[in-house]
C-alpha cells in the first residue's frame, strides 16, 4: 500500500463472497492504488480432444463482422476470433511471402474451437459461407493449426515493416462492430502513414495501428486526428477507448466523457482512501 503496509486480497476458494472485490479493483487500477508483490493463478486443464481452427476471407471488414457476430451466436462458444484487414493482409503476406489476398479477400478471420461438438466443422463452415465468406478452411489437425496461429502472432511484426507503430486499443458491443469497421475504412490519412485495424473480434476489440514514417519526431497531425475521431465515434455507440491497454497520461482526458462525473468522483475518492499522498503513479488513470 502507499503507507509501505503489506494487505491479502483474494481467494483460493472457486467462489467466496466476502467484503468488496479488491482483487478486480487492483488489478484495474494500473499501479496507482498499491503495488502487486505477489499473486497467485489459477491454472485449468488443456480441454480434451483437439480443437477446431479455420481461417475465412471476407470482401470487406463489415462482412466480417457480420460473420463474426453469427459464428458468436451459433453455440459453438469460439475461443479465438482475430480479425485482420487489407492492409494487414497485404503486410502479412510481404512478411511471410502468402498469398491471403488472392481471389479478392480484403478481410482475414482466424478463429478457433477449443471444444468441437460433432459437426462442428461442417456447421462453422456454413455458418461463415452463409455470411459472405469468399473462403473457408477449418480443420482438426494440429500441423495446420500451428500455422494459422502463426499468421496472427507475425501481425505486429508484418505492420512494422512500414515505419514505428502507434498502436491503439478500442472495443464496442458485438453489434456495433460492422459499424466501426466502416467508420474505420472511411477515415482519410496520409500517403506517407499506413494504417491496419485488426484484433480481437470475438470481444468486440480492435485495434486501429498507424505505422508512421521512422524519423518522424511526433506523431503526424492527421493521425492524432484519426484516432481523436475513432474515440468519439466509438464512444458515441456504447464502446471504451481502451479495452486492453488501460489509461495512462494520454488517454485521461477521455475518461469523463466515457464514465460520467459521477463515477469519476468516485473513482478519485477510491483513489484519496488508498493513496492520500497521491504517490501510487500519480498524474495516470483518472483526471
Amino acid at each position: 500500500m502507499a503507507d509501505g503496509s503489506l494487505i491479502k486480497i483474494g481467494s483460493h476458494q472457486i467462489k467466496d463472497n466476502v467484503g468488496y472485490d479488491l482483487t478486480d479493483l487492483i488489478i484495474g487500477s494500473e499501479g496507482t492504488l498499491g503495488v502487486v508483490v505477489e499473486a497467485t493463478v489459477r491454472l485449468l486443464p488443456v480441454p480434451f480432444g483437439n480443437p477446431v481452427t479455420g481461417l475465412a476471407t471476407f470482401s470487406d471488414m463489415k462482412t466480417l463482422s457480420e460473420g463474426v457476430q453469427n459464428l458468436s451466436g451459433s453455440g459453438l462458444y469460439p475461443s479465438m476470433m482475430e480479425a485482420l484487414n487489407k492492409t494487414s493482409i497485404e503486410a502479412l503476406d510481404r512478411l511471410d511471402h502468402a498469398d491471403l489476398g488472392k481471389g479478392g479477400a480484403e478481410a482475414l478471420l482466424i478463429f478457433q474451437l477449443d471444444v468441437a461438438p460433432a459437426g462442428a466443422v461442417d456447421a462453422s463452415k456454413k455458418i461463415l459461407q452463409d455470411s459472405g465468406a469468399l473462403t473457408v478452411s477449418v480443420t482438426d489437425d494440429p500441423d495446420y493449426a500451428k500455422k494459422l496461429i502463426k499468421i496472427r502472432q507475425d501481425y505486429y511484426q508484418a505492420e512494422a515493416q512500414y515505419g514505428r507503430l502507434i498502436v491503439e486499443d478500442v472495443a464496442v458491443p458485438l453489434s456495433k462492430l460492422p459499424d466501426l469497421a466502416k467508420f474505420v475504412s472511411g477515415l482519410k490519412i496520409s500517403p506517407e502513414v499506413t494504417a491496419f485495424l485488426g484484433g480481437h473480434a470475438g470481444d468486440g476489440n480492435f485495434h486501429p495501428n498507424f505505422a508512421i514514417p521512422r524519423d518522424s519526431k511526433a506523431v503526424p497531425e492527421d493521425v492524432h486526428e484519426a484516432i481523436n475521431k475513432i474515440f468519439t465515434y466509438v464512444q458515441s455507440i456504447g464502446g471504451t477507448i481502451s479495452s486492453e491497454h488501460g489509461i495512462g497520461e494520454i488517454k485521461r482526458h477521455w475518461v469523463l466523457p466515457q464514465l460520467g462525473q459521477e463515477v469519476v468522483d468516485i473513482q478519485k475518492q477510491i483513489k484519496k482512501v488508498f493513496d492520500p499522498n497521491n504517490i501510487m503513479n500519480p498524474g495516470r488513470k483518472v483526471e
